[in-house]
This record gives structure tokens, sequence and C-alpha cells, in this order.
């Protein structure tokens, strides 16, 4: 998965070369919809799934769970073809989601995106399966073999065909993928008769996964349209600096994105929060202290690394990638803190968090936005990772055997906005700029060797 990651992170770098800021801003925008409508289509079978076919339901009858599955597949189906009559309603009546002057007709872009997305969505119970039977192997060929082959085979279309090419070669790339899941699928349970349907039971699925999917697709659904609303308001580019930052945003997210689970499953043999919270504490602070440190790094270098990897066009990203990369620790750091939440079953809390920040990054970008354009889209990423972060460190902060360091990280986070914000202009960091990243620094490096005998104590 990691190897995935990292061609997936190269091929990425390749498109966005070959296609410039005006061209990436369409295909981030396309993406963008796709993983929402992929969110959206599940309607909560995800959760129903792994409640109904784990613990007691792993012991049911291969045919009835069969039966299960293909209820959740039925939903999947309905929910793709309704949420597909939208999106075409949103761009083709509404015109919305993307702009009026385009390099290509915006029938084949609406096709081309309808094609992605639907068989997209139409493989996520095929994922679910994988992971809900262990198929561990299968299921890293996610990342592994299909993300880095769908951005790679949108690159090679690129070299040939421009945003075409681009678009039509992850079209291929994804119904390869479409078609290895089919043919695995059929292989992981008994699948009943095509025609087959029974809505009591695709109704259970639904309501089990109700309220985890309402907080997980609710920020999606928030962020897409004021995505639209740059691409309209400020213009493709502006879209395409956002998708630079979200290329580099991966490299900040790997280490707590294998992490979280791991924790989640340790963390349930604690008796109550604050031992939970406190079993957390030490792997809050060591990724919290490398986060803060590796950002430090790429503040100082970032000038040099957008240049590098992108190119001189897009040094404009500058902004966004400072800004979506702190927003993305901030998000990091708050699934660390909500875990003990998680697992004490302390749920208002977190869809307080969730929802909350979720609402409040809306309400900033629909007044931000047409005020400031892309920045305003910024400030509601910030504010979407920064609030619940903030809300669980209140949470948490009583139960925290040592209270002082994470109260330095959280400042050190805040301090840095301001840099993220506002990076000075040209190609040298301002004296202000390093004078903060300096005093960050020297901080961050005084605490590491009290943090080295922590980790030490807890072998």
């Amino acid at each position: 998965s990691m190897a995935g990651r990292a061609l997936s992170f190269g091929a990425n770098l390749l498109l966005s070369r070959s296609l410039g800021p005006d061209n990436l801003g369409i295909v981030n925008l396309i993406l963008s919809t796709t993983q929402t409508v992929e969110m959206t289509v599940r309607s909560g079978v995800d959760f129903g799934l792994s409640y109904a076919l784990t613990g007691e339901g792993a012991a049911l009858p291969p045919r009835r769970q069969g039966e299960i599955a293909h209820s959740a597949l039925r939903v999947v189906q309905a929910s793709t073809l309704l949420v597909g009559l939208v999106v075409w309603f949103w761009v083709m009546r509404a015109h919305g989601l993307l702009p009026s002057h385009l390099p290509l007709p915006r029938s084949w872009l609406l096709t081309v995106l309808l094609v992605i997305c639907s068989l997209e969505s139409l493989g996520t119970v095929q994922w679910d399966l994988l992971l809900i039977r262990g198929q561990t192997g299968a299921l890293a060929l996610r990342q592994g073999l299909f993300a880095p082959l769908k951005i790679g085979a949108a690159w090679l279309g690129a070299t040939q065909a421009g945003l075409f090419g681009a678009l039509s070669g992850y079209a291929v790339a994804v119904g390869v993928q479409a078609l290895w899941l089919w043919r695995i699928g059929r292989q992981l349970l008994p699948w009943p008769p095509q025609r087959h349907f029974h809505p009591p039971t695709a109704l259970q699925l639904v309501k089990a996964g109700t309220p985890q999917y309402l907080t997980n697709v609710l920020a999606t659904l928030v962020f897409l349209p004021l995505l639209a609303s740059v691409a309209k308001g400020s213009g493709l580019a502006d879209v395409g600096y956002l998708r630079v930052g979200q290329i580099l945003v991966q490299l900040f997210t790997l280490l707590p994105g294998a992490l979280v689970p791991v924790l989640f499953v340790r963390l349930r043999s604690g008796s109550d929060f604050q031992e939970r919270m406190r079993g957390t504490e030490r792997s809050l602070r060591a990724l919290w202290w490398s986060a803060l440190i590796c950002l430090v790094g790429f503040l100082l270098i970032d000038r040099w690394v957008l240049t590098l990897f992108f190119g001189p066009t897009f040094l404009p990203a500058l902004q966004a990638t400072r800004v979506l990369v702190l927003g993305a620790i901030g998000e990091s750091i708050g699934q660390l803190l909500h875990q003990p939440l998680l697992a004490s079953r302390r749920m208002r809390l977190f869809l307080v968090a969730q929802n909350g920040g979720a609402l409040l990054a809306a309400l900033a970008g629909l007044l931000l936005i047409p005020r400031i354009g892309a920045a305003g889209f910024l400030a509601a990423k910030l504010v979407y990772g920064l609030v619940p972060m903030a809300l669980y460190f209140a949470a948490a902060w009583p139960a925290f055997a040592e209270r002082q360091a994470p109260l330095r990280h959280l400042t050190l986070t805040l301090a840095l906005v301001p840099i993220c914000w506002m990076p000075a202009r040209g190609g040298q960091a301002g004296w202000i700029e390093l004078l903060v990243l300096l005093v960050a620094a020297i901080v961050l490096a005084w605490e590491a060797p009290s943090l080295l005998r922590g980790l030490r104590r807890s072998d």
C-alpha cells in the first residue's frame, strides 16, 4: 500500500505538469464529484453490512450472507441512479459544477463524469465485502494497484491528447477496476438471482449505518459546492492550485492513516475514557510533534518543492498547499483525539464536533468565497480541520497525564496559521516568517529529548 501511494503521488506529479493549472482544475472537479457521489450512494449500507456480517453475523449461512450483501448492492444501485440524475440536472440544467468557458464540450465532460462516478460507486459494496471477509491482499490492491493505475492511465492519456486523453484514460482504468471487482465479488459469497430484492433487509442495513453515514457524508456534500463556487468565481486555475495542495497533503497523512485503526483496536480494551485517553497520549504527542517538525521543515522549502515537483506555473499554489497541509494535520490530530471517545461510546461529542465543524466550514465558505475566492475555500478547510480538533482537545485535557506538552503543540499549531495563510511574496521567505519558523523549530527541538524518554518508557 505504501508503494502504491508513492506511485500515485509520482503519477499525480506527472499528470499535473502535463495538464497545467486550468485543465488540472477540471480534473479536480471531476474527481471531487466522484468522491462525493461514491460517499453519498453508500446510504449507510457499508456500516450496516459491517454490523450484519461480523460478530454473530459471521455465523450466518453463506446463502443468507449473500442475500444481505445483494440487498446492500441493490440500495447502492438505486442510489447511484438517483444521484446520477441529480448530477445531470446540476451540470446541464442548473449549469453548476463546471464554469461556462470550457476547453471541451460540457455534454462530453458530463458523460465522462457520470461513467466514472457510476463505475466507482457500483464497486463500493465489493470493496466493503473484501474488508469484512478479511481478504486483505485483494483489498490492498485498491491503493497498491488501482489508484496508481488510474492516475497513470490519465497521465499517459494526457501526454497524447491533453485533457481529453487524461479523462478517457482514467475512465478506462476505472472500467478495468470495475470488471475485476465484479469477478472477485462473485467468488466471495453465493449471490441470489439478480431479480432478488428484500426491502426489509435493505431498510435494516440503511438504519444501522445512518448515524455514521450522515456524519461522513455531510462534510463531503459541503465542500463540493464550495469547490464549484471557486471554479465559477475565481477560475479553473485556482481549482488546479487546490489540487496541488491535496496531492502534497498525502505526504502528511500516511502515518495517521495507518495508526488510527490500530490505535482504536488497542483502546477498546481500556476500562474507561480516562484510561483510554492516557493510552493514546504518547502516540498523540509523538505524532503531533512529528507533524509539526515536518510542517516547519516543509514551510522552509515549499517554494523550492513546488517548483521542482510541479513547475514554476504552480508557484501560486503556495498558500493553498500550506493551508491544506495545516488543515490536514488538524484533522489527523482530531482523529487520534476522538479515538478514545469512540472506544468509550461517547458519540454525542463526536457528532457535535464533526457535524458542527462541517456546518461552520460551510458557513465560512458561503460568506468568504464570493469575497476572496479560493482563499474562502481554504478558510473553510481550516475551520473544518481545527475546530473539531480544538473541541476534542478540550474534552481530553483533564485526562492527560502530562498537560504542558500537548498545550505547546496546540499553541504552535495555531501560531503557524498566519504563516500558512499569508506566505511572503516572491521566491524567498520573509524575515517574520523565518523568525516564527525558527522559534517553532527551537521549541520542538527542546522537547525532543523528553519525548524520546517517554517513548522508551512506553516500550
